[in-house]
């Protein structure tokens, strides 16, 4: 028996084509459903059945794993980031929080369960900023930062807090920048807060999740 492949080549294409003009966090599950799209054609093939309609169900089954893939990539890579930062000495990072996304087929009204980056913070001693360990650690949470908020095209809020002055009990905001990155954000703000050590610098990479989504 022979089998055509050139189906499974022309599905793919047209599926990352027509992501085009919708943002990364919309092309992940794009491409995941053209990786999905090529496996359904290719078992319809097989099994003699319709190449199309296993082009479809083969993209349903993508479009939910290539939501998944970017979500547990972004976790991952917080704790690389925050890892990194054991190299600066005294300094400590708090684990990785996530948050529970259900994601909903918007064809089967099949869900699931994700857990998606929420946030990463890591306590850097003033001392050690200048330091090249400690520039080092600073250029891996920006990096970070700033991937999250192009690969999902959105606000990414990176804060930056330090203990206040002796005779302050507030926190209070002290400066803040916008940097665009591809269709993202990363929202950077200074701040004096009382929960903070003296003399360390607090990082803190923060995104908002929707608590329910369809692909």
């Amino acid at each position: 028996m022979s089998i055509r492949v050139k189906p499974l080549v022309l599905c793919i294409p047209l599926l990352i084509a027509a992501c085009a003009n919708v943002d990364q966090k919309t092309q992940e599950t794009g491409i995941g459903a053209a990786i999905g799209c090529a496996a359904g054609a290719a078992i319809a093939k097989l099994t003699s059945n319709n190449a199309a309609g296993g082009c479809a169900a083969g993209a349903v089954v993508g479009g939910i794993a290539g939501y998944l893939h970017a979500r547990s990539n972004e976790i991952d890579e917080a704790n690389k980031a925050a890892q990194a930062t054991q190299q600066v000495q005294g300094a400590k990072a708090s684990p990785v929080q996530t948050d529970t996304v259900q994601v909903t087929d918007k064809t089967t009204g099949e869900t699931k369960q994700v857990q998606a980056f929420k946030s990463v913070s890591v306590d850097i001693p003033v001392s050690q900023l200048n330091t090249q360990d400690g520039q080092d650690a600073m250029k891996k949470l920006n990096d970070y930062a700033r991937k999250v908020a192009s690969d999902r095209g959105d606000t990414v809020d990176m804060t930056i807090a330090t203990a206040p002055t002796k005779g302050s009990k507030t926190k209070a905001a002290m400066q803040q920048t916008s940097e665009t990155v591809g269709q993202g954000t990363v929202r950077r703000t200074v701040v004096t807060d009382t929960r903070v050590p003296a003399n360390v610098q607090r990082v803190t990479i923060e995104v908002k999740n929707p608590s329910k989504m369809e692909v």
